[in-house]
């Protein structure tokens, strides 16, 4: 009989099935073979002490960054690390490539499961902020043959017109595909007034994934808690066919670029040195760096740090303004609003929290979830719903966030004092142990038009089927 590894004593937590009790959790063979009171541990078996700690599904990081990062000169290995040690099991790339990906966990793969899709933008694979649909057909075509599991526009930096975001969004429904959005067009930002325009973008019947709900709630148009009231109704109007999530850490995450003339490239920093009254250009980027509300991102000691100061505005103008950038602009009374909001009928109005992180420093979902439990703000089995069951319906990942016998063995155990991740166990096999990774590899989620390229590329993988997802699914089954 093979050995088997044992989760011994810790409160096991289950949002699907209302599970709650101390309890040992039995893996073999890569599933959850049974959740007993008291296991009889045979000899080779591999028991992990989770007495005091909480076991819960695997968390399942909706809207992450690891496979693109290579943009910002950055190795993607380090955010496979940083996912790794954050108590993530599953982590979806929200605007990834997958030749990155794939060559990533080739050469540090920390054995965690793994999900692109691709960006849509005028400054990399499309002609125009107006594509037409022939050129958005093949150019998805070709992006899930190479493993992506959908499409993610990036409206914040790379804005298509309202006809062009419609059209993409379009075409992936018709194709069956996730499609995300960070919100904004050429005619409007990445600001509440960007997701004012999603129903009328969305039209009558299109389904999307919106990304951070909270960061179009940072007092930009009217006050903070004034832009949550109507996020909420937006989302909540929109009803099934929209599923979004909310990420929880402070700092955020865009680029310094500014052009030859000074002026900042992007609307997401501008937005942020606009919010604290800094000129929008250079001079007022180099002033915010040096005031310490501007940070640069840089690799310190193995991981990625916020650096502002003297240090921090000397890599700035090293770089010559092209380096990533973060500013303190994620209120945390939103997050927590956002987060816990539920509609008339108790069900929660956002689904998930995620990161918008992976290789940045802002891998905090569960701590920051765990904190609102402990305030009061959520229950435990309403953590869990947040971090893993909720994720893995978005994805229709059936066979995970649900801690049952017959799931799929992966599980994330908390020190719920520190709200940190101590342990994790990804199909069936230790990735994370007292916190140190001590796993490799991975495996890659795809659709039955990536199989060929995720075969070839050598590494593990499953074909999941995107149409299972909330945003589709929820439609005609409300439940």
């Amino acid at each position: 009989m093979a050995n088997r590894i044992v989760l011994r004593g810790g409160r096991v937590l289950d949002a699907k099935t209302r599970f709650d009790a101390v309890a040992d959790v039995v893996i073999s063979g890569g599933i959850v073979e049974d959740i007993v009171d008291e296991y009889e541990v045979g000899a080779g078996d591999d028991v992990i002490d989770a007495s005091g700690k909480w076991v819960i599904p695997g968390h399942i990081d909706a809207h992450a960054h690891f496979a693109g990062t290579s943009d910002f000169g950055f190795d993607s290995v380090i955010g496979l690390k940083q996912l790794a040690r954050a108590g993530v099991t599953t982590a979806i790339d929200l605007g990834g490539s997958m030749d990155t990906l794939y060559d990533a966990v080739r050469r540090g793969g920390t054995g965690i499961n793994m999900a692109s899709l691709m960006r849509i933008t005028p400054s990399a694979n499309i002609s125009s902020a107006e594509p037409d649909r022939a050129e958005l057909d093949q150019v998805l075509t070709d992006g899930l043959a190479t493993g992506s599991i959908g499409a993610k526009m990036w409206g914040g930096y790379d804005p298509l017109t309202p006809e062009g975001t419609a059209r993409v969004i379009e075409a992936c429904n018709t194709l069956g595909t996730h499609v995300a959005f960070h919100v904004g067009t050429t005619e409007t930002g990445s600001r509440l007034d960007g997701l004012r325009e999603v129903p009328e973008i969305l039209g009558a019947n299109g389904r999307l994934h919106i990304a951070h709900i909270n960061a179009y709630c940072r007092g930009s148009i009217l006050e903070p808690h004034e832009e949550v009231i109507e996020a909420l109704q937006i989302i909540e109007e929109l009803g099934p066919r929209v599923v979004s999530e909310v990420h929880m850490a402070v700092p955020n995450f865009t680029r310094g670029e500014c052009a030859p003339d000074g002026s900042i490239v992007n609307d997401v920093p501008r937005n942020c040195l606009r919010l604290r009254d800094y000129e929008a250009n250079i001079d007022g980027m180099r002033a915010a760096i040096r005031d310490g509300y501007g940070s640069v991102v840089m690799l310190v000691n193995d991981r990625l740090d916020l650096v502002s100061g003297t240090a921090g505005l000397a890599e700035f103008d090293r770089l010559k303004s092209m380096t990533p950038m973060s500013f303190p602009v994620n209120l945390p009374s939103t997050a927590f609003a956002l987060t816990a909001a539920k509609d008339g009928e108790g069900k929660f109005v956002v689904d998930a929290v995620a990161s918008d992180g992976g290789i940045l420093p802002r891998n905090v979902n569960i701590e920051q979830t765990i904190a609102m439990v402990k305030f009061g703000a959520l229950e435990p089995l309403e953590a869990v719903a947040k971090l893993s069951y909720n994720p893995a319906r978005m994805f229709g990942l059936t066979n995970k966030g649900r801690l049952e016998s017959g799931a799929d063995a992966d599980i994330t155990v908390i020190n719920p004092q520190t709200g940190g991740a101590t342990d994790t166990v990804v199909g069936g096999k230790v990735v994370l142990r007292n916190g140190y990774i001590v796993s490799s590899g991975g495996t890659i989620f795809t659709t039955d038009r990536g199989k060929i390229a995720a075969a070839n590329s050598g590494i593990p993988y499953e074909i999941i089927e995107p149409l299972q997802g909330l945003m589709y699914s929820r439609v005609s089954d409300p439940s």
